[in-house]
């Protein structure tokens, strides 16, 4: 009975530690083949209002008012990894994550309404193409506030997290992710 069950217990410890394979470089690139991975969603509203005086020689005013929405995606281009990016050390793996960036940046026309609009005097009434005058400029807004709403920064860690869980799910136990440094980030967020 005790060789049996020590036949078993040795048994059992060569299985488990047959369990402890090898991952292969293969694997450890294959999250390359991802892309840009999207991982932060931001849908933001404004209002735009615009005064529009007019010339010396145009009489009266006209002033509007449109609300948008636009929807803003940021992440990683995870393709952009480089081998030098990872440093394999047994089941320890250090990886550089590339910088965050917008990935889209849109403005749905649908979601577009005017709010109202007032036009006195000589004045015509707002063109479409005043409109999209009125809408480039709210925009450009939306496109200022993002840098106020550290949407890189949110980003940046929702990609450490799934990077974390990928390496980990190939069978490393410690996964380290470096973060590129603030002062070295493109911070433009006119993608």
């Amino acid at each position: 009975m005790r060789n049996w069950l020590f036949l078993s217990l040795i048994t059992l410890l060569l299985v488990s530690c047959g369990d402890e394979k090898e991952v292969h470089e293969t694997e450890i690139y294959q999250i390359r083949a991802i892309g840009t991975l999207s991982t932060t969603e931001y849908t933001l509203g404004k209002i735009i209002h615009w005064d529009d005086e007019g010339e010396w020689y145009k009489f009266g005013d006209r002033k509007i008012l449109l609300s948008c929405k636009a929807t803003v995606k940021a992440g990683v281009n995870l393709s952009t990894i480089k081998e030098s990016d990872i440093e394999v050390k047994g089941r320890k793996i250090i990886i550089q994550l590339p910088p965050p960036e917008i990935v889209s940046f849109e403005m749905d026309p649908d979601l577009v309404r005017t709010e109202m609009t007032d036009v006195n005097g000589f004045r015509s009434d707002f063109s479409q193409v005043d409109k999209s005058k009125v809408l480039q400029k709210g925009e450009e807004s939306i496109r200022k506030d993002l840098k106020k709403l550290n949407i890189l920064d949110e980003a940046e860690q929702n990609a450490k997290i799934f990077i974390i869980d990928f390496y980990k799910n190939l069978g490393f136990e410690q996964v380290i992710v470096h973060e590129t440094p603030k002062d070295k980030r493109n911070t433009n967020v006119d993608h």
